[in-house]
């Protein structure tokens, strides 16, 4: 028997899951490219305006276009298996790009936001998909300002629902982690490592919930091919945390043990004190928490562990040289008003 010297090749063809992303070189967008590119299971098509960090990914494809304002011939001439949308703000934006895909995609993964909960209809601790979320009227819709941020995001979560298409709808908490740009959880990070003592408003007890940005993603990514899924999902890494816990585990990570001066909320509302933006992640209240259970349940979330979250954004925070936080008030303000306390 005359063995053949001849052997017959195969190609097992393979083809990439095609994804366009709207976004994508900012924070949420940066992390999620990031892991995607590690997993070689992707053709990614960027959508954006190239102006935010527009040297990142160049081996990825590009399309260039402000979605608020440009026609999206772009996006109507490709094909894609799955949309990840992480730059949608106004609902006229959100029914041109539905209008310029007409149905040409499998799934449409939607990160929204918990601010899209009606804090007034509601107040109750750990709310969850089921709370009721915003309206929005039509002077909102098109509306700059930071007030109508959640009205327009809840507004574009209607709107997907009636959309027709398969679609995933993550609503995170305040989002952290690395390249993080707005330093509001930063503030109590540089407060940890630079300051003693530290102001604390209303003892930094009050219970509010996070979002680990590589949590978010990790959901981002399973949500490409999840078979059976609810469509919204709120997404909290931890759905109670506090200033508190904040400062201690970075206090302990960064092997430092600051005093503290209590400011309570009575005085805090007579200096004019702003919840949030003068005073990052204080809310004089602890209903600003929200459930994770539907997605514990339905795409076995785990999240990584909150020290551990802490420590890798310190990581981060070390090789960015500790900057000063543009968020919160000054450390000249902050002065004044501990030197009333004291």
């Amino acid at each position: 028997m005359t063995r053949s010297t001849n052997k017959e090749k195969f190609k097992i063809k393979f083809t990439l899951i095609k994804l366009l992303i709207l976004g994508g070189t900012n924070f949420i967008g940066r992390n999620l490219i990031n892991q995607l590119i590690t997993l070689n299971q992707f053709d990614i098509t960027l959508y954006n305006r190239g102006v935010t960090n527009a040297h990142l990914f160049p081996a990825l494809s590009k399309l260039y276009g402000d979605r608020n304002t440009d026609p999206l011939t772009k996006v109507a001439e490709g094909r894609w298996d799955y949309v990840i949308d992480l730059s949608c703000y106004y609902p006229d934006s959100l029914e041109k790009v539905l209008a310029a895909l007409d149905g040409r995609c499998k799934r449409y993964i939607f990160v929204s936001t918990c601010s899209v909960y009606d804090s007034e209809a509601e107040k109750s601790v750990l709310r969850d998909e089921t709370a009721p979320i915003l309206p929005c009227t039509p002077d909102q819709r098109n509306d700059p300002s930071p007030s109508t941020y959640g009205q327009r995001k809840a507004e574009c979560e209607r709107i997907l629902q009636q959309s027709g298409l398969d679609f995933v709808i993550f609503r995170p908490a305040l989002v952290y982690g690395p390249y993080d740009p707005t330093d509001r959880l930063y503030y109590w990070l540089y407060q940890a490592k630079k300051n003693d003592p530290i102001l604390l408003p209303d003892e930094g007890k009050k219970t509010f919930s996070v979002t680990y940005v590589a949590d978010l993603v990790k959901a981002i990514i399973d949500a490409i091919s999840i078979e059976h899924h609810q469509s919204i999902y709120t997404m909290t890494s931890s759905p109670q945390t506090s200033i508190r816990q904040l400062v201690t585990t970075a206090s302990e990570l960064l092997h430092r043990s600051p005093n503290s001066i209590n400011a309570p909320p009575a005085f805090l509302h007579a200096q004019h004190v702003t919840q949030w933006t003068d005073m990052p992640l204080w809310i004089d209240n602890d209903y600003f928490t929200y459930s994770n259970e539907r997605l514990k349940a339905d795409f076995g979330f785990t999240p990584i562990d909150f020290q551990e979250s802490i420590q890798q954004t310190i990581i981060y925070y070390n090789n960015r040289g500790w900057d000063a936080p543009i968020y919160g008030m000054t450390e000249a303000r902050k002065q004044e008003l501990m030197n009333q306390l004291v």
